[in-house]
């Protein structure tokens, strides 16, 4: 992939805690339109690499390009406009109906007076639709659901239409069906937008079948970073190599194909 094809250029990119190295020299382009994996067992970085690709975090050295700029020139304001970031979860209980949550989305991109205009309405009103949340418009974001919260959470970070969209573990409390549901509207965004997402899970056979490219990191180094059907030819050793632990190839039922393929990881204790 090229510097024009690449949306996100990680160059050398080194973190730390203290004493402890968090990210030891990543270095991985990102492509346009593009829907990443970032992979890995617990310590071994993910959150921290995100974190900065958003901004929030600042590295001990290395960069983040985007488009061709280091993320640290950006102003919050103007990062606002090319990057949307979606935490696990929210900071303490969110006071807004999810109408006015969502709506905050458009924060950066309204006048001086903070008026939401008809361009900003109707945008809300797309992320509620992709979103599938009509039905919880008017609800506070504190009594929603964990599968509610999420979609909420989402549709706050569509709303902001910015071509980059960083998620941090979205379907780590969903169940099976509020996960499908989450990957549905992605999937109707991927339709609506040019899109380019990074998501970090925990899942290996959501990486494998809803993300185009997958990120593997371990203490803080990069593994593997490239298309995930490259990485598929490297399992089962691959992810034993990630995780420490053995894996096995299972094959899925025609159900389950519709949404993983014909075939799965699992992991054996």
């Amino acid at each position: 992939m090229n510097k024009a094809s690449s949306i996100i250029q990680i160059e050398n990119l080194h973190a730390a805690y203290g004493r402890s190295e968090a990210l030891a020299g990543i270095t991985l382009k990102i492509g346009k339109n593009q829907r990443w994996a970032i992979v890995g067992p617990n310590g071994a970085g993910k959150s921290t690499l995100i974190k900065i690709m958003a901004g929030l975090l600042k590295p001990s050295s290395g960069s983040v390009l985007l488009n061709g700029c280091d993320i640290r020139q950006y102003s919050s304001r103007k990062r606002a406009h090319v990057i949307s970031y979606m935490p696990q979860k929210p900071d303490g209980l969110i006071p807004y109906t999810v109408y006015d949550f969502v709506m905050l989305g458009r924060y950066s991109l309204m006048g001086l007076m903070g008026v939401p205009s008809k361009e900003d309405r109707e945008v809300v009103a797309e992320a509620i639709e992709i979103c599938d949340i009509h039905h919880l418009e008017n609800r506070i974001m504190s009594t929603l659901s964990g599968g509610e919260l999420q979609r909420a959470l989402l549709a706050g970070a569509v709303a902001q239409s910015a071509p980059v969209l960083l998620l941090d573990e979205p379907t780590t409390f969903l169940d099976p069906a509020h996960e499908r549901l989450f990957f549905d509207a992605l999937c109707r965004l991927d339709v609506k937008r040019e899109l380019t997402t990074v998501m970090i899970t925990h899942d290996i056979n959501s990486a494998l079948y809803q993300c185009s490219h997958i990120a593997a990191l371990k203490d803080g180094q990069l593994l593997y970073g490239g298309s995930t059907g490259e990485f598929k030819k490297g399992c089962p050793e691959l992810l034993e190599q990630i995780f420490g632990t053995r894996f096995m190839q299972f094959n899925c039922s025609e159900l389950s194909a519709e949404a993983y393929g014909s075939w799965g990881m699992k992991c054996l204790q």
